[in-house]
């Protein structure tokens, strides 16, 4: 044999051997990824429904099975092996329920997870408790709801009312049922949501979830709706008909209850010093005179048995304001209450509102202290007469609010309207000044007096420049409203305006001008008479808001003043002036001739000769 076969023959032995070992490899791999493997930790804490909810364990479970890499074939098994024995015969008897019967272990994980969800799932069975209240005894129930509709009790109670309590109104009865209900299962309702039902429909408004605590509700209404603000619930409405279970335990009740009792007899504290100080208030010999005259009066003694008794379907008319507020009316010690205001028979009505208005307050004053304590119908409008009425009140009573001035409409067109007023015993001097409605052109006069005469004189000198205005408004100075200033109006064909007594502000033109007219003098050194030239030279001269001066407006045109000399002015070409030779007279036959007269060397007169 040749040395290349042979070498060709080692290769292919080898390769032979090669492919055998790949075989074994392959082979041996695939048995070790059909083989279990090892787990190392299977141990994990029983489910407790007592102490956990089923989704906080099966987000353990689940972390604990990928942290030991626990395959999902074997996780039903892993958690059937940790349960306790509760819990594995209900899996059991659930599997052996099915059709057909399962194994327990033949079940997926997934089928337990979705059976224990469901079977410890906390909305399942919602609580809720029932009560009803009637004239001798109260009632409630306690009872699961299923998602189906259907409730299952699982605990009952009832006690009978007090004397105390069989006075209560209605809604108070109603009210202490709940009260009641959640006193004996505070232990099964408090931390968690529940269903609380009454077949008295006003509780739903007063003691809903989401409604404030009323602030007119009685009393004991007030201090339940506060307890009953500690809880989660949600109330609901269910007909008489439909309320049998309560029902028939408030009418059939067990007994008294002496531990609730104690806690619930007897009128509130705040109520009991209402009364006593009311009464002191009144008749100081007699402490009950509120009591009294409550139990003589028609109309409250027939509203507290209708609050006992019921309410009944035609209400007479005077009725008819307690009615609007019964859900809010209680029946304590003989009295009758508003929320926590004692209602005041008709009797003592008068000696309350002398009481009311001891320190002569004021209605609103009144109308707050009367809402701490009293209560009657058109209370407020008996305390806004006796306030009216009161001698003292209205004597010393304030200035009523000043109402807002209307404006003046500007004039259309200069001069039109001027404000005319005086600065009295301004730096020594008296001061007549004016100013222009539309172009706000002032003129200002030094007065040796303020008599009409000296007014109107110095009125005439500025009409002569300006011209007669169409009207002039003043205020109410002895001098303006003399018979010779309206004479004197009426001859120049001016209408005098006059301003509103003790408003200023209808003349707010020229009080206006009156004091920045001031405010000038007394910031400038010159003499009265040269700082009241620098004064009227400058105003004039200033542009208004809308961008024209006084001057400018009135006159048409802007006054040279010393700001005017700075700013060199443009000169202007004069304009050429053509002469041209007055044309010759001409002369016609027969026309009248005269000639100038020199006698005695003077030129006096034109002579006709001839």
């Amino acid at each position: 044999m040749s040395r290349s076969q042979s070498q060709e023959e080692l290769i292919r032995l080898l390769r032979e051997q090669m492919s055998q070992q790949q075989q074994q490899m392959e082979a041996l791999l695939a048995l070790v990824q059909q083989s279990k493997p090892a787990i190392t930790n299977t141990k994990f804490g029983e489910f407790d429904p007592s102490t956990e909810l089923w989704a906080d364990y099966w987000a353990r479970f689940e972390t604990f099975t990928k942290a030991n890499a626990i395959p999902d074939e074997r996780r039903a098994e892993i958690f059937l092996t940790n349960q306790s024995n509760a819990i594995y015969k209900l899996v059991k008897n659930w599997a052996q329920q099915q059709t057909p019967p399962r194994d327990v272990n033949n079940l997926t994980m997934a089928e337990i997870e979705t059976y224990m969800a469901d079977q410890f799932n906390p909305k399942r069975f919602v609580v809720g408790i029932s009560c009803d209240a009637s004239d001798v005894g109260i009632g409630c129930v306690l009872f699961h709801r299923y998602n189906d509709g259907s409730e299952r009790p699982i605990a009952n109670a009832s006690k009978t009312l007090t004397q105390t309590q069989r006075r209560y109104s209605q809604i108070q009865k109603e009210a202490l049922a709940i009260i009641f209900g959640l006193h004996k299962f505070h232990q099964f309702l408090y931390g968690r949501k529940f269903i609380l039902i009454t077949d008295h429909k006003p509780l739903i408004a007063l003691f809903g979830p989401t409604k404030p605590i009323p602030a007119l509700a009685a009393n004991r209404l007030a201090r339940w709706a506060l307890t009953l603000s500690q809880y989660d619930y949600k109330i609901e409405y269910r007909k008489t008909a439909d309320h049998g279970n309560a029902d028939a335990l408030s009418r059939l009740p067990m007994g008294a209850d002496s531990s609730f009792d104690r806690e619930e007899n007897g009128a509130d504290s705040t109520t009991i010093c209402t009364i006593k100080l009311i009464n002191s208030q009144m008749t100081t010999a007699d402490p009950k005179a509120l009591e009294k005259s409550t139990s003589t009066d028609a109309i409250l003694t027939t509203v507290m048995k209708f609050l006992q008794h019921g309410w009944p379907k035609n209400i007479p008319d005077q009725i008819k304001p307690f009615f609007a507020l019964r859900d809010s009316l209680t029946h304590v010690n003989g009295c009758l209450f508003y929320g926590h205001r004692v209602v005041v028979p008709t009797s003592l009505q008068s000696q309350i509102l002398q009481i009311l208005h001891l320190g002569h307050f004021g209605m609103q004053r009144m109308k707050q202290l009367a809402r701490t304590a009293v209560y009657w119908p058109r209370i407020d409008t008996d305390i806004e007469d006796i306030a009216r009425h009161c001698k003292a009140c209205n004597e010393h009573q304030k200035l009523p609010p000043k109402q807002p001035s209307h404006p003046w409409i500007t004039p259309d067109k200069p001069w039109s309207r001027v404000h005319i007023d005086h600065a009295i015993n301004f730096r020594g001097h008296n001061w007549l000044v004016m100013v222009d409605a539309f172009s706000k052109y002032p003129c200002v006069h030094l007065m040796s007096s303020i008599s009409t005469k000296a007014t109107t004189r110095k009125l005439d000198e500025d009409f002569a420049h300006f011209g007669y205005p169409h009207a002039i408004v003043t205020d109410n100075a002895a001098c303006f409203s003399s018979a010779e200033f309206q004479t004197w109006c009426e001859q120049r064909g001016i209408q005098h305006l006059h301003g509103a007594p003790y408003h200023p502000e209808t003349n707010g033109a020229a009080e206006r001008l009156v004091q920045t007219f001031k405010q000038s003098l007394k910031k400038s050194d010159l003499p009265p008479a040269d700082a009241l030239q620098e004064f009227l030279m400058h105003y004039r001269r200033t542009p208004l808001a809308s961008g024209s001066s006084p001057s400018e407006l009135l006159n048409g045109r802007q006054i040279r003043t010393k700001l005017d000399v700075i700013v060199p002015a443009q000169r202007l070409t004069p304009a050429t002036v053509r002469r041209e030779p007055a044309p010759a007279r001409r002369l016609t036959k027969d026309s009248p001739c005269f000639a100038l007269s020199y006698k005695a060397g003077r030129r006096d007169t034109w002579d006709q000769p001839w």
